[in-house]
């Protein structure tokens, strides 16, 4: 494996459906939507956490600072009426296991695949959030100079990893995350 772009080989054009599918955005939906982010966020701290206790040095740093931004969203969804008890969507469950069985993954992998967690979410968040309204502070956090320099430390941190790992189970991870995203974003329909 050449690089991290080598990797979607794996499913040619899934991200591009994930781009492509007719989100209709109304305040309702959004607020559906963050409310079931929450469980999710949550799970993708605790993997953080699980990251950050098996990181070398050189990568502690830029995982506190990607730590952080995740303690932030949960803030935000706190402060924006998410209830930690409220029953998760069966999508959400599922893709929480997915994280919670990637756990399992030695750390060079759960690294990895930290990286195309936030990258395609982002990719997709970027295709179908324009405009004004409830959305625009997400969008300022995720777009801000800060978080965008801890995307490019975590893909260089990545690129570091990606060539001597087993390709066929990034590769099926890769596939199984943007399977989840569809499915997340596909909430929105």
């Amino acid at each position: 494996m050449r690089s991290l772009e080598d990797l979607f080989a794996c499913c040619p054009g899934l991200l591009e459906e994930v781009k492509r599918l007719p989100i209709r955005w109304d305040r309702e939906r959004f607020r559906f939507w963050l409310q079931q982010d929450y469980p999710f966020v949550e799970a993708l701290y605790r993997y953080q956490v699980g990251l950050l206790r098996e990181a070398p040095q050189p990568h502690r740093a830029p995982l506190v600072q990607a730590l952080m931004a995740t303690v932030e969203e949960l803030d935000w969804l706190l402060a924006h009426g998410a209830d930690p008890q409220a029953p998760a969507h069966p999508v959400r469950e599922e893709y929480v296991a997915l994280l919670g069985e990637m756990e399992g993954l030695a750390y060079p992998y759960r690294l990895v695949l930290f990286y195309f967690l936030n990258r395609l979410f982002l990719e997709a968040w970027n295709a179908h959030v324009a405009g004004e309204g409830p959305w625009q502070e997400l969008t300022e956090h995720w777009s801000a100079p800060e978080f965008q320099a801890v995307l490019f430390d975590l893909e260089v941190m990545a690129l570091g990893q990606v060539a001597r790992l087993d390709e066929g189970l990034l590769r099926a991870y890769l596939g199984r995350i943007l399977e989840m995203e569809k499915k997340t974003w596909s909430l929105l329909l």
